[in-house]
């Protein structure tokens, strides 16, 4: 009956220690507070420090780099020049016009 037990008791633990590497594993990711930015960072574990304030990410559109603002996760590609971030309400949107950005979406709140 002890056998019986132990046995019952060394299983459980071992499930629960692949249960927890599975899921630790999978939560591979995320979202940095590195100066004034909240930057997404693929390769990295552990509680996010912060949240951008709007979705959006630098995205490969066959040759060129674009602004998805609805998407969420890491930058593919760097910011392109000829364009600006804009207010437009609450939110701050990629406009391919010249000036200065009035917003930084991967600014915290």
């Amino acid at each position: 009956m002890n056998r019986l037990v132990v046995g019952l008791v060394s299983f459980t633990l071992a499930a629960m220690v692949l249960t927890d590497g599975v899921s630790a594993a999978q939560k591979k990711g995320r979202w940095k507070k590195e100066g004034d930015k909240c930057v997404y960072v693929a390769n990295d574990s552990g509680p996010n420090q912060c949240e951008p304030p709007s979705r959006g990410r630098w995205k490969k559109d066959g040759g060129k780099c674009v602004w998805a603002g609805d998407e969420s996760g890491p930058d593919q590609c760097s910011r392109p020049g000829g364009g600006r971030f804009k207010k437009e309400g609450n939110r701050c949107v990629w406009a391919s016009e010249a000036g200065p950005d009035q917003c930084d979406p991967k600014v915290p709140r």
